[in-house]
């Protein structure tokens, strides 16, 4: 499987570097997990270090060559050598092998709820991107270890990062805000009153800590 892989998909989906982008600006994650990921290696266009993880074994046979590590470097800015990791099988069983504490930011697309399995393998003051295709938006709001810290917006061809008036969003349009229990069955997100395309949530953060 060559390149085509990863570009054919990123033009299927549409390319999200300039999200991740604005994510590692505003985080300044340096280790990046991605359960779910699929073929979307735009994160390894941004970060140096992503370690990738999915059950499809059309994933596991793009990344196990070079075609990954080759694409990733030539749209590398800055330039430089990217470090690809992937781990095939599904994320709720293959993230219990992996280090404990030891990722800067976790991305949650379309892909379940990444924001429970993830914990273990994510640093206190790290992050968790999130959209609510498969409620784990809400799922991370539910959770105490997680706090909003931003939502990302996607307007005129920009993505939009902001952390203002943080508590008008994850909002139901219809109270009370759905319980863990019902997201899981229903598999899908609430409907907020206000939207956004993406949330990014500070896990375990003191307040006051850098």
């Amino acid at each position: 499987m060559s390149e085509r892989a990863f570009t054919d998909y990123l033009d299927r989906i549409g390319d999200r570097t300039a999200l991740y982008a604005a994510v590692a600006a505003h985080t300044g994650a340096r280790r990046v997990l991605y359960p779910g990921s699929y073929l979307d290696l735009a994160p390894s266009y941004v970060w140096a270090d992503v370690t990738y993880l999915d059950a499809d074994a059309r994933a596991a046979q793009a990344f196990a060559g070079p075609d990954a590590t080759t694409l990733a470097r030539r749209h590398r800015r800055p330039p430089g050598q990217p470090l690809i990791t992937f781990v095939p099988g599904d994320y709720t069983d293959t993230l219990s092998g992996l280090p404990a504490a030891a990722w800067d930011l976790a991305l949650s697309l379309y892909a379940g709820p990444v924001s429970e399995h993830a914990k273990r393998c994510l640093r206190p003051g790290s992050w968790l991107l999130a959209n609510n295709s498969h409620a784990d938006a809400g799922l991370a709001h539910l959770d105490p270890d997680y706090r909003l810290a931003a939502v990302i917006h996607h307007r005129s061809g920009r993505y939009l990062l902001t952390t203002d008036h943080l508590d008008q969003y994850l909002r139901p349009r219809r109270p009370p805000h759905p319980t863990r229990d019902q997201l899981h069955t229903a598999g899908r997100g609430a409907a907020y009153a206000r939207p956004a395309l993406a949330y990014l949530f500070r896990f375990r953060h003191e307040p006051g800590a850098r």
